[in-house]
């Protein structure tokens, strides 16, 4: 299988670090090719500039935004890695999914409506939050999650099958949790691929 996974935190001592280090070595234990986009270590720009939105529409894509969305075609899966910040992804993400998922590649419009073209495709959303499961539930940020990525990024653009997992209170549970969460993570991926 090929993967695309697109990290985006600031800390290397993260636990979202640590996430993403399972998630490479389990797709690497299961032989999927990855290509891993660690989006600070990119200095990725968040930006959709007016150059870039005219470009959509003429055919002059950025290279930085053209390469990624190679990456993207030639990906079977992708799997986003980030922590919930202010009910949300992180604004380095958000700002990639504006840029490289856009139309006239991830979608189109027809005399039909709009049209998702990133067909056949799996995706994985993998989040953190510090606020345990109840209160998540109870404000609905979880419900936002779900729809304002997995399924209006995901389903809008195509894909066949999309998840959401999120760890719960990270910053407040013990060690012994966090080693949980990722042992539980681990037999995420394995059946994922």
């Amino acid at each position: 299988m090929k993967v695309v996974v697109i990290y985006a935190h600031p800390d290397p001592m993260s636990f979202n670090a640590a996430i993403a280090a399972v998630v490479r070595e389990e797709l690497e234990k299961k032989g999927a090719e990855v290509k891993f986009k660690d989006l600070y270590a990119m200095n990725w720009n968040p930006v959709l500039s007016a150059r870039d939105f005219e470009g959509y529409h003429k055919g002059n894509i950025a290279e930085d935004v053209r390469t990624e969305q190679t990456d993207i075609s030639w990906a079977e899966a992708v799997i986003m890695i980030c922590p919930v910040w202010w009910t949300s992804v992180p604004a380095i993400l958000k700002g990639y999914i504006d840029r490289v998922f856009s139309i006239g590649f991830a979608y189109e419009y027809s005399a039909t409506g709009p049209r998702g073209m990133l067909n056949g495709k799996n995706a994985l959303l993998i989040t953190t939050s510090g606020t345990d499961e109840r209160a998540s539930q109870q404000n609905g940020m979880m419900d936002l999650i779900t729809k304002s990525i997995a399924n209006a990024v995901f389903g809008f653009s195509g894909f066949a099958e999309y998840k959401h997992k999120n760890f719960f209170a990270v910053p407040t549970v013990s060690d012994n949790k966090r080693k949980e969460m990722l042992t539980n993570l681990r037999q995420l991926i394995q059946n994922y691929i």
